[in-house]
This record gives C-alpha cells, sequence and structure tokens, in this order.
C-alpha cells in the first residue's frame, strides 16, 4: 500500500517538479501528535565572607514544563503546564502555576473552523489564591506536523555533505521520504524501514558508486530515532466567552471574555519559530484584564548545539491598575545525548518597580521525558 501510495506521488508531481527543495510548511501530515514534557534545576550557593546571614545564598530552582499538541481532520486538542519554583533553605519562596487545556471539534473536515471548549488555571505566590476559568467559543485554523518532512531533508543535507549523494534529491523523492519516516510505526521493526528508506534513496540515481555504507545507515537511523526534535507549522485563533470560578485576586466571580492566537513556522530543518498570545476579562475589559504574549526562536546550530531566544510579556489590571512584566532569555543548549540538555543562559526581566533590569546568568540540567 505504501508502495502505491508513493508511485502515485511520483507520478502527480512528476510534471511539476521544479528541482528546488519543498518549503517545510506545505507539506501536509494527517495527523499531528506532538508532545514535550522537560524538566530543569539550577543551584547556587554563596557564604557571605564577611559573615552576614542574611546575605548567605543557598537555593535551587525547578521547572516543568509540558506540552501536548493533536490534530487530526475530526478534532484536536491541546494540553500546556508550566510550573517555575524557587527553593530556599526554608521554604519555597516563590512558584507560578500556568495551566491551559482545550478541546476543538471541526465543524467539517475538510474546514478550519471548529468550536472548542477549555480550562486554563494560575497558581502564583503573589495570587491570594488559585485562579480558575472555563472557556467556549469558537475559532480557526489548524496545526500541521512538518518533523516528517524535516527529518527528510536534514537525511538528504547529511548524505549531499558527505559525498554520498552527488547532487540533492529530487522533491518527489523527499516527500516519498517523509510519507514512509511518517508512517514508521506501522512498520514491524526499524529495519524495516530502514530497507525502505535506503531503496528510495539509492533509485534516485544520485548515491555515489558503491551505495549508502555503514556509517551512512547509522547517521540516517540517528536522525530518524531523534528524541526531542520536532517541527510544526500552522495557526489558529479563537474568541470565546467563559466563567471564572475561581478569582486570583479574592475578588467575586465574573462572566470573562476570551481570546487567543498561536502561530508556528518552521523556515527549515534547524529553525522554529513559535508566537503566542492569549487575553481574558470581565465585562469591564478596559478596567480588568489579563494579556500575555510570548515568542520563540529556535535554531540548531549542530548535532550537539542550538540557540534559543524567548520574549515573554504579561499585563494584569485590575481596577483599572496595570501591571507589566517583561522577561527575556536567550540559551545555548548543549547536547551530550538525545534526552539530557546542559543549558547555559542568561535572562533579563523588568517587573513594575523595578528601577531597572534584573539579570541572571545561569548554568542548569534539562531532561526531555517525551
Amino acid at each position: 500500500m505504501r508502495r502505491c501510495i508513493g508511485i502515485a506521488l511520483l507520478t502527480a508531481c512528476a510534471l511539476v517538479w521544479t528541482g528546488v527543495a519543498i518549503p517545510l510548511c506545505d507539506y501536509q501530515s494527517p495527523k499531528t501528535d506532538l508532545s514535550n514534557l522537560t524538566l530543569d534545576f539550577s543551584y547556587q550557593y554563596h557564604n557571605d565572607p564577611y559573615g552576614l546571614e542574611d546575605r548567605d545564598i543557598s537555593q535551587g530552582q525547578f521547572g516543568v514544563d509540558y506540552v501536548r499538541l493533536f490534530d487530526i481532520p475530526e478534532y484536536g486538542f491541546d494540553v500546556s503546564f508550566e510550573n517555575a519554583m524557587i527553593v530556599s533553605e526554608e521554604d519555597v519562596s516563590t512558584y507560578g502555576i500556568n495551566a491551559d487545556g482545550n478541546y476543538k471539534r471541526y465543524f467539517s473536515t475538510e474546514e478550519d473552523f471548529f468550536a472548542y471548549a477549555g480550562a486554563i488555571l494560575r497558581s502564583s505566590s503573589s495570587f491570594q489564591k488559585l485562579g480558575l476559568s472555563f472557556n467556549l467559543g469558537i475559532g480557526t485554523g489548524r496545526f500541521t506536523d512538518v518533523t516528517p518532512l524535516a527529518k527528510a531533508t536534514r537525511i538528504n543535507d547529511y548524505l549531499v555533505d558527505r559525498g554520498s549523494l552527488t547532487n540533492h534529491l529530487h522533491s518527489i523523492d523527499l516527500q516519498i521520504l517523509a510519507l514512509e519516516i511518517g508512517s514508521a510505526a506501522s512498520y514491524e521493526s526499524v529495519a524495516a524501514l530502514l530497507a525502505v528508506i535506503q531503496e528510495i534513496i539509492e533509485n534516485s540515481g544520485f548515491v555515489r558508486l558503491g551505495g549508502l555504507d555503514a556509517l551512512d545507515i547509522s547517521e540516517i537511523t540517528r536522525l530518524i530515532q531523534k528524541t526531542g526534535f520536532s517541527r510544526y507549522c500552522g495557526w489558529d485563533f479563537k474568541l470565546g466567552l467563559g466563567y471564572e470560578l475561581l478569582d486570583p485576586s479574592g475578588g467575586g466571580n465574573d462572566l470573562l471574555f476570551s481570546g487567543a492566537f498561536n502561530y508556528a513556522l518552521a523556515t527549515a530543518p534547524k529553525a522554529q519559530l513559535l508566537l503566542q498570545g492569549s487575553c481574558s476579562g470581565s465585562p469591564d475589559i478596559l478596567t480588568t484584564h489579563r494579556i500575555d504574549i510570548m515568542g520563540s526562536y529556535d535554531y540548531f546550530i549542530s548535532n550537539f548545539l542550538s540557540a534559543k531566544a524567548t520574549y515573554d510579556f504579561s499585563r494584569e489590571t485590575w481596577g483599572g491598575e496595570s501591571t507589566d512584566t517583561h522577561r527575556m532569555l536567550l540559551d545555548l543548549v548543549l547536547s551530550p545525548v538525545d534526552t539530557a540538555n546542559v543549558v547555559a543562559g542568561v535572562s533579563f526581566e523588568y517587573k513594575p518597580y523595578y528601577l531597572e533590569w534584573s539579570v541572571d546568568i545561569q548554568l542548569s540540567i534539562q531532561m526531555d521525558l517525551l
């Protein structure tokens, strides 16, 4: 069946092939299922040389980030959880928890319009109590997992750079490779998948004399099985009404207006751009609301090194009084193994009543569990 799909795709595209690499976001996957769970920890100790105990520092920072994105033609859902905590010798000094979940049902498998239901949970050491709200609304947009094509493109680039391929694969061959990589779960073994991948590449007409060697096969296997590497494209926009079951400021329960957008772009296998934003507020939204905006850019430098830049903005307005928080992070991520990272980063943060930006330089360890 897979061979028939590949041949049909080859025949359909033969007249329009241009020899130019396929943009990742042109790849269409019938199923998107992305998940990531990351733990990170850092520790700081400082003993004041003048014997002032109130200037001694002994504290650790612990964080958990979980994201799940699922989408098929009929329905989709997304879940995110973020927990940041600073623990000192005495107690937990500060913490923040943000959790979101949404389920959406498309009106048609051929259209991008959907209805959704969701919930938002907020907790922080600066809140009077837990915040919890529920939302219902409509929206439009979809996300597509383009990881299979990104992996196929990385395989192609590696073989060209090593000289195993005399030219880049045709765009048709890349699409067929992506189809096979995307259906890896249907193969009985990795060896069976590799045999098909090798056949497609060697039938391209660009393989050097003697075919692919053991090192080529080993690297292809590593790229296919690599965890913690995902690329996706798409967008969505939502508008809805909600109800605040618990008000974190200690006030009464209110009807809420809410809106959110998400945008993802993978311009190349090495790069991933993500933009997210949300806004919610009471009927008097000009005087009481919350706004969150986040943008991040990941760039894959080498097999062991990547860079990430992130900007976060949040605004909370109560009774017309606004408090803004800005945070920027620049991280270099060293990955000695697929499931563990060493992160060297610098963060800049500006909060209300700060006289200047705070600057923190950290070295931490992260573990990808999914």
